[in-house]
């Protein structure tokens, strides 16, 4: 790769013809070339990341109006004073040459990947005004069911424009804590959890790389539960990081966690190990007692091993020591492992069972809810009108999976197969915010569903691989741009706090989403963005009413000089809980009512190794990346450029594949071309390759055209699929696909 310097920055960056908004060359001069901070007093500003939902705290250090470094706020509990890489390079994103600049609008009527869009640039009113008028005609013509959102549930005045005209809104959550949030709400209480590793004395871990992926938080407390003597087992197909840490690993068969947790359980309930305190006072066991010990009978050591290749005797004696050396844990967090299999319903209910039956329910170390200050929403700071009901009938088919559905999350493992198939035609203006098709099963037949769209708007910082089917497209600005605030909830023990606000100036032309959401709001909805008095809704007075009414401070140019707000209190732990009747649910009748499994079952994933596709396939979320978003990052992507197929030696000797050769890995789905690397960390029957790789966008100069998208091997679901698999609670089983190697 070339060496990145100031001058192939810019000239490539003119070269491109993106560099016409203002002049960037004070910028990048600031940023790529070391600053004299003799001519440039700096200011040191507290705000937050926003890679990801972490959002550590940063102090900031601006010169002349440039960003010139990013480190931890010590006094911010959840990154502790640190930074990931992820986060340490976040001021590369705002510097990087290739994000957009301006609003533009399409000239070329053919849409497709590689397609060029023939971009003009145009003015902001011109681009709202379009979208306004295009919106308009469709809900006029064919209403809202026409409308789909392809966005995150915040910001608040994102999701308030989306709720405002009625439109389905569909997110990534099947593919990440969808299932959690479903399980969670009937087993324990639908709060956000954190995890208590500090006190902790056992911890289980099921998949989840903690220390590799690199969430601050959650590693620093690994570590120093294992410094206050706690004992780690690992449960995973690869000896990653993690698994080096602990001081047991257990190269567990893919997809068979579920064997394991159960037998588990079993020795917890046949040997009467559990908390019987904690158990008999605050869980419905004892209502439930017959049939929950009948079930789990079934479940012995000698017969997991047979399914998860994890001797019995190690199961049995792991059982035992959970139960005798507590306070003990079992970690769920986000995708590892609650998603990534389509037995995943199953297994997310049995994890929970295991941290109920060790009594460490909101209990030092083990999970617990989040203690927060609970800001003042927007709804109820400026109440809206009746939001018109969305589509009864989702274009993902959410409402086939009714306890999915209560949740609100959405599910991009079907919505392709929805807009092709079940609803063709039906879809016919979308508004994409700040995801790219990378994050879907099949993103070509993503791309497929999206040319059949008669318009859609795209709002993103950089022009990611979605901008190929978008007629608008509204440059965003990035988390160093702008304002908010972030409440803990990831590992609140006790309420914080942190402003996020704006380092700078958004660059270029860029807006932020919430003044983008007013503006498109008062074209589209005026009555929900006008406040009582008749004006527009202003975010940054939004901001000041949720510190007011907090009692934090009189507005956000105050709060934001000391930038962060924690109230310090004792841990009380929790006598009732937030699942139905106010006790932890082992047994849920709820879901039985539903014609589910009130106690999770075994079943297997859903593909399994045969003789076309004898391996497993294994994907992951590299710590030196935020899934598919930080490639063209330079600082990120001179760490890690591109993703490579991780093979065992022993298989790779079987199949004459050499390091460092190219290789194709097939599924019944597609098919991609990485090259080798030999590692043997990796059980002999799996094949690993990062997510995030294989852009295609060549306005994405630093990542398009490196690796491969490990989504071209997954494939797509239906609802009616998931049910018939037991997956109630709708995991998008983004990595359950077996597949054959081809060396080439």
């Amino acid at each position: 790769m070339p060496t990145l310097t100031r001058r192939s920055v810019l000239r490539n960056a003119a070269g491109a013809g993106t560099l016409c908004a203002l002049s960037p060359d004070k910028v990048f001069a600031e940023f790529f070339q070391p600053a004299s901070r003799a001519l440039y007093p700096p200011d040191s500003l507290v705000t937050c990341c926003g890679i990801c939902d972490s959002a550590c705290g940063i102090r900031a250090t601006v010169a002349d109006g440039v960003v010139q470094f990013l480190q931890g706020l010590p006094e911010d509990f959840q990154g502790g004073g640190a930074l990931c890489a992820k986060g340490t390079a976040g001021a590369a994103l705002m510097y990087d040459p290739d994000r957009l600049k301006y609003p533009m609008k399409r000239t070329n009527p053919v849409k497709g990947l590689g397609v060029d869009p023939g971009w003009v640039r145009i003015s902001w009113e011109e681009a709202l005004d379009t979208i306004a008028t295009r919106f308009k005609a469709i809900l006029d013509q064919y209403g809202n069911e026409a409308l789909l959102a392809v966005a995150r549930p915040k910001p608040e005045l994102l999701v308030r424009f989306i709720k405002s005209l009625g439109m389905t809104r569909v997110d990534h959550n099947d593919t990440c804590y969808g299932v959690e949030k479903v399980i969670q709400k009937y087993t324990v209480g639908p709060k956000s959890f954190g995890h208590d590793f500090e006190n902790s004395k056992y911890v289980l871990l099921f998949g989840w790389d903690l220390i590799a992926k690199n969430k601050i938080v959650f590693a620093r407390g690994l570590h120093q539960a294992k410094s206050n003597g706690a004992k780690v087992i690992c449960f995973n197909p690869h000896r990653t990081a993690t698994a080096r840490f602990a001081d047991e690993w257990h190269p567990i068969r893919p997809g068979s966690d579920l064997a394991a947790v159960l037998a588990i359980i079993h020795v917890l309930v046949q040997e009467n190990l559990y908390n019987k305190e904690f158990v008999e006072a605050y869980t419905n066991f004892s209502q439930y007692e017959a049939q929950i010990r009948e079930h789990f009978a079934r479940y012995s050591p000698e017969w997991a091993e047979q399914q998860c290749d994890v001797p019995a005797q190690d199961l049995r004696r792991i059982a035992r020591e959970f139960a005798a050396n507590g306070p003990a844990i079992v970690p769920v967090h986000k995708k590892t492992p609650a998603t990534n299999y389509a037995n995943a319903s199953q297994l997310t209910h049995a994890l929970s069972i295991l941290n109920i039956l060790a009594g460490t329910i909101d209990r030092p170390g083990g999970r617990y809810d989040a203690r927060m200050f609970k800001l003042a929403a927007l709804d109820a700071i400026y109440p809206p009108p009746k939001y018109p009901a969305p589509a009864a009938k989702r274009v993902d088919g959410r409402e086939k999976l009714p306890l999915a559905n209560e949740s609100d999350f959405g599910m991009f493992t079907t919505l392709a197969d929805g807009m092709l198939r079940v609803y063709p035609g039906r879809t016919k203006g979308v508004f994409w915010y700040g995801y790219s098709i990378l994050s879907f099963p099949q993103p070509e037949k993503m791309a497929e569903a999206l040319k059949t769209v008669d318009f859609m708007a795209i709002v993103d910082v950089l022009p990611a691989d979605a901008t190929y089917f978008a007629d608008i497209v509204l440059p965003n600005a990035m988390y160093l741009e702008g304002n908010d605030l972030v409440e803990r909830d990831y590992a609140a023990k006790m309420p914080q706090v942190i402003a996020r606000q704006a380092l700078v100036a958004p660059q270029f032309e860029a807006k932020t989403t919430g003044w983008i959401c007013v503006e498109l709001g008062k074209r589209l909805a005026p009555d929900f963005f006008r406040k009582p008095d008749g004006n527009w809704i202003n975010p940054g007075e939004v901001l000041d009413e949720k510190l007011r009414r907090a009692g934090l401070a009189e507005s956000f140019a105050e709060f934001k000089k000391t930038g962060i707000a924690t109230k310090a209190a004792e841990f009380v732990p929790a006598t009732k809980f937030g699942a139905p009747g106010g006790k932890c649910q082992i047994y849920v009748p709820e879901f039985a009512a539903k014609g589910y499994d009130a106690l999770p079952h075994w079943r297997p994933k859903r593909e399994e190794p045969n003789a076309d596709y004898p391996f497993y396939l294994l994907t992951y979320l590299p710590g030196t990346h935020k899934r598919n978003s930080t490639q063209n990052n330079r600082i990120l992507n001179e760490i890690m450029p591109e993703n490579t197929a991780l093979i065992n030696p022993a298989l790779a000797g079987k199949l004459g594949v050499k390091e460092g050769q190219r290789v194709r890995i097939r599924s019944k789905d597609g098919a991609i071309v990485l090259t080798a690397h030999l590692t043997e960390t990796l059980r002999p029957d799996c094949v690993k390759i990062a997510h995030g790789f294989g852009h295609v966008s060549p306005l994405l100069s630093a990542a398009s055209g490196r690796g491969a998208r490990d989504n071209d091997l997954i494939g797509t679901q239906t609802p009616e699929a998931m049910l018939a698999a037991g997956n109630f609670a709708g995991s998008g089983a983004i990595m359950d696909a077996v597949v054959r190697i081809e060396p080439l």
